[in-house]
């Protein structure tokens, strides 16, 4: 059984990482903002994980589909086959290219608050 996508979605606006201020005044601030942006990083991972394998049982549901004698020669059945499964898809995807969007802030993010705090060297640039 999968789950709908919508699900996935709210479970990425609960996590509240739109609305993350990333504007420390210390390196105190930076570490604790760094905590935040690491565990939106975690929880976006997990839930990614779990939007991944239920695209897969869906591709794994729509491949027997269409393995089925019946249905490998018939070209119209196949196709139709094929659109319902990329309609169905086509949601879990939206969701994807979300979380993959925050992932990629939330990581340049972490880079910003982890020079900020000192914990990475700035950068060569007198080299």
């Amino acid at each position: 059984m999968v789950i709908d996508p919508r699900f996935y979605k709210e479970q990425v606006e609960e996590l509240g990482i739109e609305g993350l201020e990333i504007n420390p005044s210390s390196e105190e601030e930076a570490l604790q903002i760094l905590r935040e942006v690491e565990d939106g990083i975690r929880n976006l991972k997990r839930i990614r994980y779990n939007l991944h394998m239920d695209m897969r049982l869906i591709r794994r549901e729509y491949l027997k589909k269409l393995r089925d004698p019946q249905v490998r020669g018939d070209v119209n059945r196949r196709r139709a086959l094929i659109d319902e499964r990329d309609n169905l898809l086509g949601p879990y995807g939206g969701v994807d290219r979300i979380i993959e969007t925050l992932l990629e802030q939330l990581e340049e993010a972490s880079i910003f608050l982890r020079e900020y705090a000192g914990l990475e060297a700035a950068g060569t640039e007198g080299w």
